[in-house]
């Protein structure tokens, strides 16, 4: 007899049952080897296989009783599976609680290349990013060790002979406390980087602005100091993914929101790749934000102008075409009568800054004859500088290089260039008027 059921199929367990249709399905949800009929129970279970599956059975026998009506056992395996999907959502909201940072940091790094794609069929060389593994929010201080661990490495990349290796942009996401957040300021503005940082997870408008009174987290944010026009702080968090049915209680039932300034820096890559480093990723063209379609807020045009040129941050808007951009090309500095307060114009000084360092100490050591100070220093000097007129770069520079006998002697090049470095286009003076008509003369 044992032989004989261990040789029989699906089909022929089944026979030529009233309810065969009802036990296909009952089989097939029990184990999925039941889905072909002409399978043999001993080729769907091994012996271990065939132990545990018995096991379960006999669970489901414990349940049900053959003196239960329809509606009873309907009922009691209703209770089965609410409590087994209950128990499983339990699972998968622990199991995301704890995954949601690591998921919150992949889902930045894939929207920073997603946002570093130049979209006109070149090919280029891929951005690079270095990811430092560690938590933003665990700095409290400046004496963190992840501060040293990036400013050690920083200057490594920025202090060596290859300007290959120069680091251009550090993003440190998320929220970081003032005073840590003005020692990314000193490691930025010294190694000539571009710090990108965010506001809180702010809400709305008007809590974002209630932050920048008195007592509040962005107070003493917006400085007039050299070193805060390396600090870009952008604003409006950007929707990762809605939230999975079961997480309830993580984040309070709140969707994956993530900072956007690992997108920022992708579409900074995007916009030097493209268009160079004087236009900046902002506005419909060039500051549109690709594999997001939601941010916390969406400012209007009033709220956009204060919190770009009155806070100096970068928001997000959504433009006519329904885009999600970044909008506002504004540092922390504040330098209202200068060029400081552009990130735009902050990295076209630094970036010449660095072509004539790296430039110059390929010719030091030399002899400072009149002749080697004409061709080898000054000539170079304005061919990088002219190519960066005709580039729209810049808008016109003075450079003057002191030959002075003395400094010479001493072994000193003193060069001094004013530059003139393109500003973005922030302010527009539209005046709309109508002709005066002259009054006709009055008949007597």
């Amino acid at each position: 007899m044992a032989d004989m059921v261990a040789t029989r199929t699906t089909s022929e367990i089944l026979g030529e049952s009233v309810a065969r249709e009802l036990l296909q399905d009952i089989f097939s949800d029990l184990h999925p080897g039941f889905l072909d009929e002409s399978r043999t129970i001993s080729s769907i279970f091994t012996q271990q296989s065939a132990g545990d599956f018995l096991k379960q059975l006999m669970d489901l026998e414990t349940l049900l009783s053959v003196a239960d009506s329809y509606d009873q056992t309907v009922q009691k395996l209703q209770a089965q599976i609410n409590q087994a999907e209950s128990m499983r959502d339990q699972l998968l909201e622990e199991l995301f609680r704890q995954i949601r940072p690591i998921e919150r940091s992949y889902r930045q790094i894939q929207l920073f290349f997603e946002n570093s794609k130049v979209m006109d069929g070149k090919v280029r060389k891929p951005v690079e990013l270095f990811v430092l593994n560690a938590d933003a929010r665990a700095m409290k201080d400046v004496f963190s060790m992840n501060v040293a661990a990036i400013e050690n490495f920083t200057r490594k990349r920025n202090d060596n002979f290859n300007f290959r290796d120069d680091i251009c942009n550090l993003v440190v996401s998320g929220h970081i406390p003032q005073t840590v957040r003005e020692k990314f300021e000193d490691i930025a503005n010294q190694w000539g980087m571009l710090l990108l940082t965010d506001v809180d997870d702010e809400k709305s408008f008007k809590n974002l602005e209630r932050n920048f009174l008195p007592g509040g987290k962005y107070e003493f944010m917006k400085r007039p100091e050299d070193r805060a026009a390396a600090d870009v702080v952008c604003s409006g968090y950007l929707q990762a993914r809605a939230a999975h049915w079961f997480e309830k209680t993580v984040d309070n039932g709140d969707d994956l929101w993530v900072p956007p300034s690992l997108v920022f820096a992708g579409a900074v890559a995007r916009a030097d790749d493209g268009q160079g480093i004087a236009q900046g990723p902002v506005g419909s063209r060039f500051g549109q934000i690709s594999g997001v379609d939601k941010v916390r807020f969406e400012p209007l045009i009033g709220e956009m102008e204060h919190i770009s040129m009155e806070r100096q941050l970068v928001p997000i808007i959504r433009d006519a075409d329904n885009h999600l951009c970044f909008f506002g090309c504004r540092t922390q500095a504040e330098d209202p009568n200068g060029v400081l307060k552009f990130f735009t114009s902050y990295r076209i000084l630094r970036y010449l800054e660095r072509c004539c360092r790296h430039y110059l100490l390929q010719v030091a050591g030399q002899v400072l004859t009149r002749d080697f100070m004409d061709s080898s220093i000054e000539a170079p000097l304005k061919r990088l500088l002219d190519e960066q007129v005709e580039q729209g770069t810049i808008l016109g520079y003075d450079l003057f290089v002191d030959k002075d006998s003395n400094k010479r002697m001493q072994g000193i090049c003193d060069i001094s260039l004013n530059v003139m470095p393109t500003g973005p286009a922030e302010t527009f003076v539209l005046k709309i008027d109508t002709p005066e008509f002259s009054k006709g003369e009055q008949k007597s």
